[in-house]
C-alpha cells in the first residue's frame, strides 16, 4: 500500500522554484512614462489569473506609468516575487521613490504577502528608505524570506532608515542583500541589531560599504544569534585583524556555514590566522572561501590551507579557495597547497613580497574607520547614469547689456547672502526674487532655487526683522512654484532635508552658505500654516526627530516641538 510523504507534499508546495505563473518584462529596455505607455504591461498582468511573480527588471519607469502598474497590482493579493531592480535609468533621483511608493501602494490594497523583493540598482538614496518603510512595515513584507537592496545609495542615513522600518514589525528573513551602499560603521550596526532579533537568516551579503571592524564586530555579534547562517559576503570592507578576530569568535555556533568572501578586506597574517585556527578548531564544513589580496604572507596561507583541509572528505567538499593577491612562497610552496585544495585552489602571488606582508606590526596602518564614520552618504557607484539633483548656486546667463537693475542685486544676495544685500532688494524682496528665479526651466533647478534662496533670507531672520518678514513670505511662494513641477513632492523635500544639514549632499562641492539656525526658526513658523503640505511636514518631521541628538541646533529645535513631534 503506497504511503504519503506530507513533509514532501508541503515542500513542492512551497517550493518557489516551481511557481510558473506570472509576468516578466525583464530587460526590454521599455521607457515607461505615461500609462498608456505602460498599457502592454497592465494587459499581461490582467490577463494572469495567478500573478505569482512579477519582474520588471531592466526598464524605466516614470511616477505616472508605475501608478497605472500598481492599479493592476490591486486585483493580484496572491502576488509573492516582486523583482523592481534597474528599474529607472535616466530617471530623476526624485521620481524615484513616489514611483516605488505607488507600486508598493498597490500591493498594500491586494493583501499580497511577498516572499522575494528585489529592489537593487535603484539610486532611491536615504529619502527612498522612507518611501520604501510604509511596504517594508505592512502585512506584504510579513512573509517576506528575501530582501535585496544592493547598489541604492543608502549610505549611512538610509542603512538607519532602514533598520528602524525593519525593527518596527519585526521579520524573519533568510536572505539580506546590501552591497555597495555606503553603509559603514553606523549603518551596519544598526542593521545589526535587527538581524539579532531575526534568528532566521542564512545568507548575508554586504559587500563594498565601508565598514571597520567596530562595524563587523556588531555583525559578529548579530552571526551568533543565526545559527542557520550559510553564506556570509563582507568583501571589500576593512575587516582587519580586529574583526577577523571578533568573526572568529563567533565561528563555533555557525555549523551550517558553506561560504565565506573576505576578499579585499585587510586581513593581513594576523587576521587570516585568527580565521584558519577558527575553521580547524570547529571542523566547519566549508565548501568556498574567499581571502584574497589581504596581504597575508605565506606562513599564514599554509594555515588557512590547512585549516580548510584538515577534514578527510575536503578535496571533495570543496569547491573554491581563493588565495590569490597573497604572499604564497616559492613553487614548493604552491605546489604543496595546490596538492591539498586540488581543484578548488586558485592561487596567484600579490604585488608586494612575502616579506612586507609579514614584517611590523599587523596592527599597522590599520584603522577602526572613525575618521570615516561621518563620511557622505554616497549613490552607488554605477548609478551615475540616473540624474541627480543639481546643486544650485551656478550663475544664470542674464542680459547684463544694460544698467545693473533689481535682477543683478538678487544675483548678489544670491551668491552673498548678507543683510545689506537683502536690503538693496527692497520692501517687496520676495516678489523680486521670485520673479528672477521664474526664468529657470528645469524643474529640479528650480526647487532647488526656490529652497536656496528661502533658507538664504532665513538664514539671516536672527539679525533682521526684514530678512524674517521676506523668509515667510517666500515660503508659500516657494511651495506654490514647486507644485506646479513634476515629482515636486519628494525634490522639495530632499532639497529642503539637503539644506537644513539632516541629509548630505551627493555633491562634494556643495556647501550650506545660510546659518541653520534661523532657517528652523523660519519654519518652525511656517509648517502651522494650513496651506503647508502635509506630507512635507511628516518627511521633515521624522527626519528632524531622528537627528535630533546629534543636531548642531538641537537646542534650538526643541523650542519649536512641532517640528520633531507628531
Amino acid at each position: 500500500m503506497a504511503t504519503f510523504d506530507f513533509n514532501s507534499i508541503n515542500s513542492a508546495l512551497t517550493d518557489t522554484s516551481r511557481l510558473e505563473t506570472g509576468v516578466d518584462f525583464s530587460g526590454k529596455s521599455l521607457k515607461l512614462d505615461t500609462e498608456k505607455d505602460a498599457q502592454p504591461i497592465i494587459d499581461a498582468i490582467n490577463a494572469c489569473p495567478d500573478l505569482q511573480y512579477l519582474t520588471l527588471t531592466g526598464n524605466t519607469l516614470g511616477v505616472a506609468a508605475a501608478q497605472a502598474i500598481a492599479k493592476a497590482l490591486e486585483h493580484h493579493p496572491e502576488l509573492k516575487i516582486a523583482r523592481f531592480s534597474d528599474m529607472f535609468t535616466g530617471r530623476m533621483k526624485t521620481e524615484i521613490p513616489p514611483a516605488l511608493s505607488a507600486l508598493g501602494e498597490g500591493m498594500i490594497t491586494a493583501g499580497a504577502r511577498l516572499s522575494v523583493l528585489e529592489l537593487s540598482d535603484n539610486a532611491f538614496g536615504p529619502i527612498g528608505v522612507q518611501g520604501l518603510a510604509k511596504l517594508l512595515q505592512s502585512d506584504v513584507c510579513s512573509q517576506l524570506q528575501e530582501l535585496r537592496l544592493n547598489n541604492n545609495g543608502l549610505g549611512i542615513t538610509g542603512g538607519r532608515l532602514l533598520a528602524e522600518a525593519l525593527s518596527a514589525s519585526p521579520r524573519k528573513l533568510k536572505v539580506f542583500i546590501a552591497g555597495r551602499n555606503r553603509l559603514e560603521n553606523d549603518g551596519a550596526t544598526a542593521l545589526a541589531r535587527v538581524f539579532q532579533g531575526m534568528g532566521t537568516l542564512e545568507e548575508i551579503a554586504m559587500p563594498q560599504n565601508g565598514i571597520y571592524h567596530k562595524g563587523v564586530s556588531a555583525l559578529s555579534e548579530a552571526f551568533k544569534h543565526n545559527p542557520n547562517l550559510s553564506c556570509l559576503n563582507l568583501n571589500d570592507n576593512t575587516i582587519g585583524s580586529k574583526g577577523a578576530e571578533a568573526i572568529a569568535t563567533v565561528l563555533p555556533g555557525l555549523k551550517k556555514l558553506k561560504s565565506i568572501n573576505f576578499g579585499d578586506c585587510l586581513l593581513k597574517s594576523k587576521g587570516a590566522k585568527a580565521l584558519a585556527k577558527a575553521f580547524k578548531d570547529n571542523s566547519l564544513l566549508l565548501e568556498s572561501v574567499d581571502l584574497s589580496h589581504n596581504e597575508i604572507g605565506r606562513e599564514a596561507c599554509m594555515e588557512v590551507v590547512d585549516a580548510v583541509t584538515a577534514l578527510p572528505d575536503a578535496t571533495d567538499r570543496l569547491s573554491r579557495v581563493v588565495l590569490a593577491g597573497n604572499s604564497l612562497g616559492d613553487s614548493t610552496n604552491k605546489k604543496t597547497m595546490k596538492d591539498k585544495l586540488g581543484p578548488s585552489a586558485e592561487l596567484s602571488d600579490g604585488e608586494g613580497s612575502d616579506e612586507e606582508y609579514v614584517s611590523g606590526s599587523e596592527s599597522e596602518g590599520e584603522s577602526d574607520g572613525s575618521d570615516d564614520e561621518n563620511t557622505e552618504d554616497s549613490a552607488p557607484e554605477d548609478a551615475q547614469h540616473v540624474n541627480t539633483i543639481v546643486e544650485l548656486s551656478r550663475e544664470i546667463n542674464l542680459d547684463s547689456s544694460g544698467i545693473e537693475e533689481v535682477k543683478s542685486h538678487v544675483e548678489v544676495f544670491l551668491k552673498s547672502p548678507t543683510v545689506d544685500n537683502l536690503t538693496r532688494l527692497g520692501n517687496n524682496a520676495a516678489d523680486v526674487i521670485d520673479t528672477h528665479l521664474q526664468v529657470i526651466k528645469d524643474p529640479s533647478d528650480l526647487i532647488t532655487a526656490y529652497v536656496e534662496a528661502t533658507f538664504s533670507v532665513s538664514g539671516l531672520s536672527e539679525e533682521s526683522q526684514l530678512a524674517h518678514q521676506v523668509a515667510l513670505d517666500l515660503y508659500p511662494i516657494m511651495l506654490k512654484r514647486a507644485g506646479q513641477q513634476h515629482a515636486s513632492a519628494w525634490l522639495l523635500a530632499n532639497t529642503m532635508l539637503r539644506g537644513l544639514g539632516l541629509i548630505k549632499s551627493e555633491n562634494k562641492q556643495y556647501r550650506i552658505r545660510w546659518k541653520t539656525s534661523g532657517c528652523y526658526r523660519i519654519l518652525a513658523i511656517a509648517v502651522t500654516s494650513p496651506t503647508f503640505p502635509i506630507p512635507l511636514k511628516d518627511t521633515l518631521k521624522f527626519f528632524i526627530a531622528s537627528r535630533l541628538t546629534s543636531l548642531a541646533d538641537r537646542t534650538i529645535v526643541e523650542q519649536h516641538p512641532q517640528l520633531y513631534l507628531s
